[in-house]
């Protein structure tokens, strides 16, 4: 085994002393970024479904309202709405 001729250590001192590149200057670096139509539109879309999806079928304010004029004898029923709101709610549940 020959460990004597490792090789000339002048050559990485000599590496030590070269000089950066003059005249290259580092280009400015930023990031951006562009975000279409379609992709705020989707964004904004998940953004009310989430809303949606946090705010409760049950309303129990106002049930308790509700359940109180009903006590009390001053709801006002009208047949048409209640079977309005009835029919949309079948509706949607099934379009879902």
């Amino acid at each position: 085994m020959v460990i004597d001729k490792i090789g000339n250590i002048n050559n990485i001192s000599e590496t030590r002393k070269s000089k950066p590149l003059s005249g290259k200057k580092d280009a400015e670096k930023s990031d951006s970024i562009q975000i279409s139509s379609e992709g705020k539109q989707a964004a904004e879309i998940a953004k009310h479904t989430l809303t949606i999806k946090e705010t409760p079928d049950i309303r129990l304010e106002r049930v308790k309202e509700l359940k109180q004029k009903i006590q009390e004898g001053s709801y006002d029923f009208n047949d048409n709405k209640m079977l309005e709101m009835v029919a949309n709610k079948i509706a949607d549940s099934l379009l879902r």
